[in-house]
């Protein structure tokens, strides 16, 4: 499959949860859309086809972001079946929380970072070197890199290094008119969140948001789709707090 009217966005992690939203808005929106996954076939082939039921164009693509080479093979890929990309949304990622730093491993550290860290940069320097001239970077972060809080210190530090390098890529990719922007949710109704988090907690957390909830998926798509707008190209190089005004 091949389009060169549509333009075409690339969202990883995107067979759940915030990424599965972000696909599934931006095909909405006309965008041709990579669903990119790791491991569970069955899940991006389910939002393929919910793209296609309503007459988007999506196609899934397996790579593990913790491995460059992948990454690689991944971006050119997407350009051998599209044509070329327009749109990255480097949402990929994996928590582990309510581990105190005293008790974090080797192990512990190496997994998370391969991913939130490692990841997150080379899907970005890959963005860099791949995106069409005019196109829309963005980069999935945490709204815990800012408001840290006890048993987040793998997953938060992870998530923050994305705001430094966003700011770096907008002033490298100016020159193209490639913006380059953070969006950094707050506690959000995820498979990996109550995976990670009891509902007892996340009812705690709900409680003490300042609207009252937690956040969607849905919620964070909104953010991404605005940025990849019309209405969003003069917003570079910022970091777009998506939390309901919550402090979390």
């Amino acid at each position: 499959m091949t389009t060169s009217t549509k333009k075409v966005a690339l969202v990883t992690g995107a067979a759940t949860g915030i990424g599965r939203a972000i696909a599934i808005r931006l095909a909405k929106d006309g965008i041709a859309i990579a669903v990119n996954y790791i491991g569970d076939s069955k899940l991006a082939d389910e939002v393929v086809n919910e793209i296609r039921m309503f007459g988007g164009i999506a196609v899934a693509f397996e790579a593990n972001v913790g491995v460059v080479s992948e990454i690689v093979n991944l971006f050119d890929a997407v350009i051998q079946e599209y044509g070329g990309i327009d749109i990255v949304v480097a949402n990929a990622g994996i928590a582990k929380m309510g581990i105190p730093i005293a008790d974090v491993t080797e192990a512990d550290f190496d997994r998370i970072n391969a991913v939130n860290y490692k990841g997150t940069y080379f899907v970005l320097q890959q963005a860099a070197k791949k995106v069409r001239n005019g196109g829309r970077i963005i980069q999935i972060s945490s709204s815990s890199s800012l408001y840290p809080a006890a048993g987040l210190g793998i997953y938060a530090p992870s998530k923050a290094a994305g705001k430094v390098i966003t700011e770096i890529l907008a002033q490298e990719l100016g020159h193209r008119q490639i913006s380059v922007n953070s969006v950094f949710p707050g506690p959000t109704r995820t498979p990996l969140m109550e995976k990670e988090v009891s509902k007892e907690e996340m009812e705690r957390i709900a409680q003490g948001m300042n609207l009252g909830r937690m956040g969607e998926p849905e919620d964070i798509a909104g953010v991404v789709a605005f940025l990849v707008s019309t209405e969003g190209a003069w917003i570079n190089g910022q970091q777009i707090i998506a939390n309901g005004g919550g402090r979390v």
